[in-house]
């Protein structure tokens, strides 16, 4: 059934708009490119609420704080402090972010909280799931702190679970501030 669905997608990607093109191979590289950067969210962060990624278990995910911009997935300047904007999520509890479409995507950024004198260190894995629904650990890491640029293989995503393996070095909470997701040249 996926199967099937990603050959519908790759499809309707295929018909493009005819120009037209004195060389063909020309035209041909062009509709190959244009292709590319759709598949590839145009090389812009796909992690946005306005690009249409959702957090599945977000019942599971407390969001402290009132205001509206505590989602790791805001793309707005926000405000970050002890009491509000961003995720808390406990041990063994994945954080998982479905995307609008499948996207060939290769780096992940990930901002975990730094905001305050403690120097904390953060216990996660990041796996993304793909075309077939295979689950693919791209990182691991007990001591993760501040700004996390991830580099990974060229891969087709439609799912990215950040799980808290074992809290942070001060409690059990793993704390996200921002997210972001792109192809990156």
């Amino acid at each position: 059934m996926n199967i099937i669905l990603s050959l519908l997608l790759l499809n309707y990607f295929f018909v493009i708009k005819t120009y037209s093109c004195s060389d063909p191979c020309i035209c041909q590289q062009y509709k190959i490119q244009r292709f590319r950067s759709k598949i590839r969210g145009y090389y812009q962060n796909v992690l946005q609420e306005q690009k249409g990624a959702l957090l599945l278990n977000r019942y599971q995910i407390s969001f402290p704080g009132n205001q509206f911009n505590r989602s790791p997935l805001r793309s707005e300047v926000y405000l970050v402090d002890g009491s509000k904007g961003y995720t808390t999520q406990m041990i063994g509890v994945y954080m998982i972010i479905d995307l609008l479409q499948t996207y060939e995507i290769n780096t992940i950024i990930f901002w975990v909280y730094d905001r305050d004198s403690y120097l904390r260190t953060f216990d996660l894995k990041i796996y993304i799931l793909g075309l077939g629904g295979s689950k693919e650990l791209i990182y691991e890491n007990t001591a993760a702190t501040s700004i996390v640029k991830v580099k990974f293989s060229n891969s087709f995503v439609k799912q990215i679970l950040f799980y808290n393996n074992n809290g942070s070095s001060l409690n059990v909470y793993l704390h996200i501030l921002n997210l972001q997701a792109y192809f990156e040249l």
